[in-house]
């Protein structure tokens, strides 16, 4: 687990106890509602995915983490990214369907890894449960759909960025090498002739192709280093939570089965 995941769990354990006021509001839905999407109040809405959110959008980690209310689409969002997976570990995102379908679209319910036993048994902190509040939750895997990786996300956004750049670094010694004189040690300046000219922009070319390779080996290595592994056997689950489905912006609101209206 990165630092910056273990910073989110200390903010989040710092939201430990914080419960629904009058109405169900939440200052997680009311911030989402002024912040993420604007479509409509969020602040009385099921909130499980809220947190989270606030949460990455507090520490920055916004772009890499997801901003959701609606945990389907958090989930698809991951799968997109090549971020998803059935393998417990801290800072993962963890999806709970209480239907038991086992799939991305039952899921309503959300919350975030601390820590996995060897037995299978995660240690989790949610929102929106017991009653509406923040809490530290032990479960087994029974209504787990699957993980999301942050951290997997990160690792090929800050790729993707460092190739981006790699290769205008690249074009730029191209254009540089192609317009600039040529001075050589105890000679007057002069200008290239076409050879030397020819032979600069070739080894600018070749330049760009070497870090386009390197930029792919290195997502490569990321996605192998941080893929998803196998699925783990499940247990039974002892008690639901409530569910934090919230429609997707330009949906009907409609509550989902077990969420509180």
């Amino acid at each position: 687990m990165s630092s910056e995941l273990q910073n989110m769990i200390d903010l989040l354990k710092s939201q430990l106890g914080y419960g629904e006021q009058g109405g169900g509001y939440t200052k997680y839905g009311d911030w989402y509602g002024k912040t993420v999407e604007f479509d409509s109040d969020y602040s009385a809405q099921p909130w499980c995915d809220m947190l989270l959110s606030w949460a990455a959008h507090k520490l920055g980690y916004e772009k890499w983490f997801g901003q959701f209310a609606f945990t389907p689409n958090h989930a698809r969002w991951f799968v997109d990214h090549n971020a998803w997976g059935h393998h417990p570990e801290p800072g993962a995102v963890v999806f709970y369907d209480w239907s038991g379908s086992g799939t991305v679209d039952g899921i309503d319910h959300v919350g975030m890894v601390i820590s996995a036993d060897d037995d299978g048994t995660i240690h989790t902190i949610e929102g929106n449960v017991d009653g509406g509040h923040v809490r530290e939750k032990t479960r087994d895997q029974s209504y787990v759909v699957g993980y999301g990786y942050p951290d997997k996300v990160k690792i090929a956004m800050r790729g993707e960025a460092a190739g981006k750049t790699s290769v205008s670094d690249a074009k730029t010694l191209a254009l540089t090498a192609a317009e600039t004189s040529l001075n050589l040690p105890g000679q007057a300046s002069h200008q290239p002739g076409p050879g030397a000219a020819g032979a600069l922009v070739l080894l600018a070319l070749l330049l760009v192709v070497a870090c386009l390779r390197v930029t792919r080996l290195s997502t490569r290595l990321a996605h192998a280093a941080t893929g998803p592994r196998g699925r783990d056997s499940a247990s039974p689950e002892p008690a639901h939570c409530a569910s934090s489905r919230t429609p997707p912006k330009g949906a009907p609101r409609t509550a989902a089965p077990g969420a509180r209206q």
